[in-house]
């Protein structure tokens, strides 16, 4: 039976924890090729772990021509590489999902992906309940909203808070808007609510909270879906990745559940 090849893109918690998955329980239907990273050390330490080389460069992935490249970077990763692996018929799995709430980049995925016979495939990421939302939203029109509280170690550091550090007494709505806004403004908090609206209603009419809650020791995502005959509430809870408080690991088993299904006799 052949075997897909892998290449992975980002050596931190996320990446990681795919890498290391991938190499010990998928191996009968992918190969690892190798890992690249922002830091050659970084991927050097990871490949070792996993198996496959540490790539110096975008261009030597292309020029192994894997079936498939996950990225676990950043969004400006994703911007950055996106557009170029697609050209080359090579499919992505993307987690910096927040990218594409560009709506320019977003068309240009789209269409680069059309014509040269590559997929995008985006994973649930730390949130879930994708197939019904889709389903809600072929019957009827809807309205969708996502709330998303954290810690506010979670959340400090955002460029909306200009620097300002959240408050570990009080809880506070920080942030009420569109999800292309709260991409801009959070853009390592958001991907979730960017993966919701582009799974609905889109960016610009899928309305985003952003709640502060001292002491909490998860990041909760609750989803509203609500139209004429139809109303879905899915709610998400998980404890925050001890190496990236701003990330869930979910996000990580996300991939590997999307990589299952990819050669799964049956799917869901």
């Amino acid at each position: 039976m052949r075997k897909f090849k892998l290449a992975i893109i980002g050596s931190g918690s996320l990446g990681s924890i795919i890498g290391k998955v991938v190499s010990q329980e998928l191996r009968e239907d992918f190969e690892i090729l190798g890992v690249f990273s922002g830091k050659l050390e970084n991927a050097i330490k990871l490949a070792d772990e996993i198996g496959g080389k540490a790539y110096k460069t975008l261009d030597e992935i292309i020029d192994d021509q894997p079936d498939y490249i996950i990225e676990a970077a950043s969004p400006d990763v994703f911007k950055e590489i996106g557009v170029k692996i697609l050209a080359n018929g090579i499919h992505l799995i993307p987690l910096s999902v927040g990218a594409l709430a560009d709506n320019e980049f977003y068309n240009k995925v789209k269409e680069t992906a059309r014509n040269n016979k590559s997929r995008v495939h985006i994973p649930s990421g730390a949130v879930g309940g994708f197939d019904v939302l889709r389903a809600s939203m072929a019957m009827e029109d809807v309205k969708v909203n996502i709330t998303t509280e954290k810690s506010p170690q979670s959340i400090n550091g955002a460029p909306f808070l200009k620097g300002r550090k959240l408050s570990e007494e009080k809880t506070e709505e920080i942030f009420s808007g569109s999800a292309m806004e709260a991409i801009e403004h959070f853009p390592k908090n958001v991907n979730v609510a960017v993966a919701t609206a582009l799974a609905t209603t889109g960016v610009e009419n899928t309305k985003v909270s952003i709640r502060s809650i001292p002491g909490f020791k998860s990041n909760k995502h609750k989803i509203k879906l609500k139209g004429e005959t139809v109303n879905v509430k899915v709610i998400i809870e998980t404890t925050p990745s001890e190496d990236n408080p701003k990330s869930s690991s979910l996000a990580a088993y996300s991939v590997i559940g999307l990589l299952k299904n990819l050669v799964a006799p049956i799917r869901f």
